[in-house]
């Protein structure tokens, strides 16, 4: 019985079939592509990231400081 390839396989051997037939004018626009949206990924978790800390922190801003003696 043969091994299921994983989603990422697929679509791996996908891009393998599309490469053999591409030119490389294709084959640098779906670069430049990869890198783009690798870049907006890392914006995106970076926001996500901050915008959960200051939701953790937002409570703070609606109590009094303690009184230190």
């Amino acid at each position: 019985m043969p091994l299921q390839k994983s989603g990422r396989q697929l679509m791996l051997d996908r891009l393998y079939a599309a490469v053999r037939s591409a030119t490389t004018a294709d084959i640098q626009r779906a670069a430049m592509l990869l890198e783009g949206a690798k870049k907006i990924r890392a914006g995106s978790s970076r926001q996500r990231s901050s915008a959960r800390s200051s939701q953790a922190n937002a409570w703070k801003k609606k109590v009094d400081n303690s009184v230190t003696w």
